[in-house]
């Protein structure tokens, strides 16, 4: 079932996947890396590792000089370990961004729906595979096509489990902007 389920979510990456190219070309906004650790206190330390995509949803919103809202589907794939266990983690869903400084400064929060190859990590246990991850980052445009970032998420399986115990992440993301 795991490998399955993995390989589904990696063929729909590569499906998904952007293509390199002109930027006027495509819809997709960013690429990178993410690496965050956990700040609840649970009774395992965690530390996430993910690769992910933005892609830019067709309604977005000039508000003053340089100033912009838009909408996007964040997609994401890596490992989530703690406890002496690693699994898969994949998430995918909508995002809204307010770009400021001339899109140097972007806010951005949303809520993706994840699956989790493994639930129990030590004496950890989310409780099933299916969570929702609710996040708020932060990131800096270095160059037209180079950023960082902060990200602050949360993921919960919204009580659809007995067990429900939360995970609560600091991330640091590298991005290429297309």
């Amino acid at each position: 079932m795991r490998i399955k389920t993995i390989c589904l979510i990696l063929v729909l990456l590569s499906i998904f996947s952007p293509q390199m190219g002109n930027a006027n070309e495509t819809n997709w906004v960013a690429i990178g890396l993410r690496a965050g650790l956990s700040t609840t206190d649970s009774e395992e330390d965690f530390e996430q590792y993910e690769m992910y995509a933005a892609y830019g949803l067709p309604w977005s919103w000039e508000l003053t000089s340089g100033w912009s809202l838009s909408t996007r589907i964040n997609l994401s794939a890596g490992a989530l370990r703690g406890g002496g266990d690693t699994g898969f983690i994949g998430s995918a869903g909508p995002s809204i961004t307010l770009s400021m400084v001339q899109d140097r400064i972007l806010l951005d929060g949303g809520i993706s729906a994840a699956l989790l190859s493994e639930h129990k990590f030590g004496q950890e246990n989310f409780g099933g595979p299916i969570q929702f991850i609710s996040h708020v980052g932060i990131s800096f445009k270095l160059s037209d096509n180079l950023g960082v970032g902060y990200r602050f998420q949360h993921m919960s399986n919204a009580s659809i489990y007995n067990r429900n115990p939360g995970l609560e992440l600091h991330m640091l993301e590298l991005s290429y902007f297309f």
